[in-house]
């Protein structure tokens, strides 16, 4: 790669999956859905006639809702006449071509055929790279987690240390004989789960304040 000219090249996604025209727009959803994308060129008999964004399957879904239509094709739907590059066109001057005319993608071709695509997405993943970064193992939004079963940084983890910070240590607050008791709780506790647990809870917390069960008064 070079440092000072990087090209397409180094940074598209290579063989993009392709949709037929003649297909549905919501045969075109469900395989975006499948694949993770948000752009599909469309062939129609072997010839490149556009491309499908994730908003022109929003556009054409309304369309389709307002006017009671049964569902439009690919090819109608589809973005004519798409924007194209060769592998070897300079990143800079792609990349401001996407950022200037507000478009998510350009395909890359040589000779007739499609040998890629580059994505807003891929252009972020350049950007990270040309500044020093790793864009495959980048622990930027890695939230860290007090469970050692679950490492650091994988798919388990982030939910779970969401819900330990927001709620393992929560505070429990009740009123014992005019004196507030707080109970440091945790959400995996057992004890706490029912309302019989939070009693058995709060008795044990007045036998540390005052030294004594509290319901020992109600028998006396």
């Amino acid at each position: 790669m070079s440092a000072t000219h990087p090209t397409v090249r180094e940074f598209m996604t290579p063989d993009p999956v392709t949709i037929d025209g003649g297909l549905t727009v919501n045969d075109a959803a469900t395989r975006m859905f499948q694949i993770h994308a948000r752009h599909l060129p469309v062939y129609v008999g072997g010839h490149l006639m556009g491309i499908l964004s994730d908003r022109d399957i929003a556009r054409a879904s309304a369309s389709d809702n307002l006017e009671g239509g049964r569902g439009q094709t690919v090819e109608q739907a589809c973005t004519p006449n798409p924007l194209v590059c060769g592998p070897d066109a300079s990143l800079v001057e792609v990349a401001h071509t996407l950022a200037r005319r507000k478009i998510g993608a350009i395909l890359v071709m040589e000779g007739g055929q499609l040998l890629g695509m580059f994505t807003v997405v891929d252009a972020l993943h350049a950007l990270v790279k040309l500044l020093g970064g790793d864009p495959e193992h980048s622990g930027m939004y890695t939230v860290p987690t007090t469970d050692p079963a679950i490492p650091a940084g994988s798919p388990d983890a982030r939910p779970d240390a969401l819900l330990n910070a927001a709620s393992t240590r929560s505070l429990l607050t009740n009123q014992v004989q005019g004196i507030r008791v707080n109970i440091d709780t945790g959400i995996d506790n057992p004890d706490i789960r029912s309302d019989a647990g939070k009693r058995s809870a709060i008795r044990r917390a007045a036998t540390t304040v005052y030294g004594r069960d509290p319901d020992d008064d109600k028998s006396a």
